[in-house]
């Protein structure tokens, strides 16, 4: 049976998820962190999309992108996979599929949809039990949304805020005080289940463009 072709909305933030095939490793050490980062630098001057959110696991990656055309997408996520596990089995000898065959692809269809997705994806270090604070992990976006330096340059470089970020507030301090709020919420609360969902709708009826418990939690 054939696959259902994806959904791609232009203009609309993607919540993407790269993952090793059967559970395969794709980072063991610094350098293939960084080598991915500046892959994706790389082939980001040539593609029209904006990355707004990551997270690179040990075995798996996740982005927030907006494709600007339909096709921006899955091109630039095929340019940098292949390329990637290209250099990955040459550098370790190994042979084989890295990623499996399929990324997982979801647009967000709320702005609360987009928050959750965007606080999931920079805490999973955390609930993967890597590190204890979010801030502490190295490659994901977390310390940039937080207004904290990145100690990865190249990972900085890569950043585009989103207008729901950009809405937090009117400056950069207040958007990046907002979302350290959001974040801890979210932290605290531990509910993913709308993550995957296709129009997650708080039950206060407010997306959350001041994430506070009272406007965005439900």
């Amino acid at each position: 049976m054939p696959r259902a072709p994806r959904q791609v909305l232009v203009g609309v933030p993607h919540h993407i998820v790269l993952r090793g095939n059967n559970r395969r490793r794709l980072f063991s050490y610094p350098r293939d962190y960084l080598y991915f980062v500046r892959l994706m630098g790389s082939h980001l001057l040539n593609s029209a999309v904006g990355i707004h959110a990551l997270c690179l696991m040990p075995n798996h990656v996740h982005l927030l992108l907006t494709p600007f055309h339909e096709m921006a997408l899955g091109a630039f996520v095929k340019r940098v996979a292949q390329r990637y596990a290209q250099v990955r089995n040459k550098r370790y000898g190994t042979t084989g599929k890295l990623f499996e065959q399929r990324y997982y692809s979801k647009p967000m269809n709320s702005e609360r949809h987009l928050a959750i997705a965007t606080a999931y994806i920079d805490l999973n270090p955390v609930r993967a039990h890597l590190v204890e604070d979010g801030n502490d992990y190295r490659w994901s976006t977390h310390r940039i949304h937080s207004g904290l330096t990145c100690p990865a340059k190249a990972l900085a470089n890569l950043w585009s805020p989103s207008e729901w970020y950009r809405r937090l507030g009117v400056d950069p301090a207040a958007q990046a005080a907002a979302y350290r709020d959001w974040i801890a919420d979210c932290r605290e609360r531990d509910d993913w289940d709308e993550v995957r969902k296709k129009d997650p709708v708080s039950p206060r009826g407010g997306a959350p463009t001041r994430p506070n418990r009272s406007r965005a939690a439900g």
